[in-house]
């Protein structure tokens, strides 16, 4: 299960650039090199929901086979709620 928990760090890494990507978008250059803005884009606006979905399926099939998931609870729900804010912007709000 250390991939899992692995898995779950990156997840968050990526969800808080995700914040990050939804506050460039709305202020002026606060990041003046576009390499870093690039990166921040890339890894909070593509990877962070196909990875998010990764991560809360695999550790959703583990609990409902009641196997441990080896992750603290807080980072299975911050995951959680940062997917479902996710989902909520892109296919909603957008």
């Amino acid at each position: 299960m250390r991939k899992l928990l692995f898995l779950n760090r990156l997840a968050l890494i990526c969800n808080i650039l995700f914040i990050a990507c939804l506050v460039l978008q709305r202020t002026k250059d606060i990041i003046s090199s576009q390499d870093l803005k690039g990166l921040i884009v890339i890894l909070g606006w593509l990877i962070a929901p196909y990875l998010n979905l990764a991560v809360n399926l695999w550790a959703g099939i583990l609990l409902t086979k009641k196997q441990p998931t080896g992750v603290a609870r807080w980072l299975l729900v911050t995951n959680l709620l940062f997917f479902i804010f996710q989902i909520f912007y892109h296919f909603i709000l957008a």
